[in-house]
């Protein structure tokens, strides 16, 4: 007379409801409940379309070190800033900097973007388009090992009231940056910015750029 088979119905059931323990309980606890309970199932002998079954239910319905709901981030607007009002898109600006990301950097560019900086040692204004900005920024946050924006008030030149589509900024900001050869730099200045966008629903853009500053 042959053994009783396992019930092979049941363990989908049973991998539900660990999911809904996963939410509940605590990782180590999760961990070492695991432990236990992965030799018992590897020892069952299941028929080919039942291994494939188990597989699936273990990789797809509960993974037991997958972030807990309350882990989960927010929307990338909440975590980087909104670049949709014009305080976001400085809070974005500020995240690309201290993240050293330049993606995050170069969205808030336009096609056309130019930068623009004083050169006080010659007294005269020198200025790049968006790919040589965006190539120098990148090898910028290569080469630091940190950087530290801080933007800090308005100043009264700013306009931001005048159109829906464009808007005058200009902000002073302190910026840090520690090289990955322990060499540090530290400065304060202006940047007076053009930031333009389709409609009032889209995201601010940076078309022009004109930093006065000294490092």
């Amino acid at each position: 007379m042959s053994s009783r088979q396992p019930d092979f119905f049941g363990l989908p059931i049973f991998l539900l409801t660990f999911c809904a323990i996963n939410l509940t309980i605590e990782k180590p606890r999760i961990f070492r409940f695991m432990k236990r309970l992965l030799p018992r199932l590897l020892a069952v002998r299941l028929p080919h379309h039942g291994a494939k079954l188990l597989t699936a239910s273990l990789l797809t319905a509960c993974n037991p070190f997958a972030p807990g709901l309350d882990e989960l981030p927010a929307n990338q607007n909440q975590l980087l800033g909104n670049p949709v009002f014009v305080d976001g898109f400085f809070n974005r600006f500020r995240a690309a900097y201290q993240l050293r990301d330049s993606t995050l950097y170069g969205q808030l560019l336009t096609p056309r973007f130019r930068f623009t900086y004083r050169d006080f040692a010659a007294n005269v204004d020198r200025s790049w388009n968006r790919d040589v900005d965006a190539n120098a920024t990148y090898r910028l946050f290569r080469a630091a090992r940190s950087t530290n924006l801080q933007w800090t008030q308005y100043l009264p030149s700013t306009d931001t009231l005048t159109a829906d589509t464009v808007a005058f900024v200009e902000r002073s900001f302190l910026l840090t940056i520690e090289q990955r050869d322990d060499e540090r730099f530290s400065g304060a200045g202006t940047a007076r910015l053009i930031l333009v966008r389709r409609t009032k629903m889209d995201p601010w853009r940076m078309r022009s750029w004109y930093d006065r500053s000294e490092f």
